[in-house]
């Protein structure tokens, strides 16, 4: 006989109705009512169910009962302690399985989201503050020159560029001054009148500027050394139109100013070449002219504004880098006696036609690399 056939043949226990009572007090008196016989009924009533399979299906559901204190096997339900808690326990989105972990996952990614909302305005904030500020110190070098303004040498003017563009560089070579460099100019003015025959007067590459200004482009490749003492010396290299020197000392005028720039002058012999026959015979002749001054101001700071390839002006091919500044270079010369010395190459000295002149009647020739604005 099986299990459920013997329990058919027992009579059926009835489970007197659990009490509603609260408090641990009534819990205690309910214990003592119940009968021996009666705890037996409900121990087998438990294994039953047990048996049955009941237990996994109950499983599915929030456990509703505890152990209570000691021995006495009372079960209660903790929903039944508030309305609150039954109203939960009720609730059909909750009830069902996965329900608590469902409404956690949503709050997470509501967090999540709202953490990471915030972050981006924050960020986005910051980015749109940081775009609209200027800060003029990060500024290129080569912009920040270009906004200074010339100041004229009050006791020269005339030795102070006031160029109209700008093509200062964005930073000075290293260990500058020194160094090798060319300097890329224009002829911008000649002048005659220290000799009798203007053609004894010449002046490379014999256009200026004001007839075409890519014809008057003239290059000075110069080489700035050091000496021990900390000073400057500058001297040319092989130059078919201008003066040649050795270690000419370089003086610092204006230091510190806008119009900060070296300067040197020497006296040496030019030799020209005629630009026409000042002999009947046709023979080859050349002109020296003795003391002649040359000088350059070899600026720091003041901008220049030749040559512009962007306009059409040709670069120069120059031999070394282009001195990044500023720069002025002069012939120059007074009239006088034997001025010029001229000459056949065969030795054969040539006056006709070169009376003397004033020795305040000057020839020069003025090289720059910027042009001062008309008015």
């Amino acid at each position: 006989m099986d299990f459920w056939s013997r329990k058919n043949n027992h009579e059926q226990l009835v489970e007197p109705p659990a009490k509603r009572i609260s408090t641990p007090a009534g819990q205690r008196l309910s214990v003592i009512l119940e009968n021996g016989d009666a705890a037996k009924a409900r121990e087998s009533h438990r294994a039953s169910v047990r048996k049955s399979g009941l237990a996994a299906t109950l499983g599915d559901a929030p456990r509703e009962s505890s152990e209570g204190n000691g021995s006495s096997g009372y079960s209660y339900s903790v929903w039944s302690d508030g309305e609150k808690f039954a109203a939960l326990k009720n609730h059909k989105q909750i009830a069902k399985r996965g329900g608590w972990k469902r409404v956690a996952l949503i709050l997470a990614v509501l967090l999540a989201l709202i953490i990471a909302l915030a972050v981006g305005l924050a960020l986005g904030l910051k980015k749109k503050k940081g775009g609209s500020d200027s800060d003029p110190s990060t500024s290129s070098p080569g912009q920040a020159q270009a906004t200074k303004t010339s100041n004229p040498d009050s006791t020269n003017p005339s030795d102070t560029p006031t160029a109209t563009a700008s093509l200062s560089p964005s930073s000075t070579p290293s260990n500058f001054p020194q160094g090798n460099y060319s300097l890329v100019t224009f002829l911008d003015t000649v002048a005659t009148d220290c000799t009798a025959n203007q053609a004894t007067w010449t002046c490379y590459p014999y256009t200026d500027y004001n007839t075409s200004p890519s014809k008057s482009l003239a290059t000075f490749n110069w080489i700035i050394t050091s000496s021990s003492s900390g000073s400057y010396q500058i001297s040319s290299t092989k130059n078919p139109f201008s003066i040649s020197f050795t270690n000419a000392d370089l003086a610092l005028l204006d230091a510190g100013q806008d119009s900060e720039r070296y300067h040197f002058q020497l006296e040496n012999t030019k030799t020209v070449s005629p630009s026409t026959n000042l002999t009947d015979d046709g023979a080859s002749v050349e002109c020296e002219y003795d003391n002649t001054s040359l000088q350059a101001f070899l600026y720091t700071k003041m901008q220049k504004s030749y040559p512009d390839t962007a306009a059409g002006d040709p670069g120069g091919d120059p031999a070394y880098p282009v001195w990044p500044w500023a720069v002025r270079v002069e012939q120059s010369v007074g009239g006088g006696q034997d001025v010029p010395a001229c000459h056949k190459l065969s030795g054969e000295q040539v006056t006709e036609g070169l009376d003397a002149q004033d020795a305040s009647s000057l020839c020069s020739c003025l090289y720059k690399n910027w042009r001062t604005p008309s008015t």
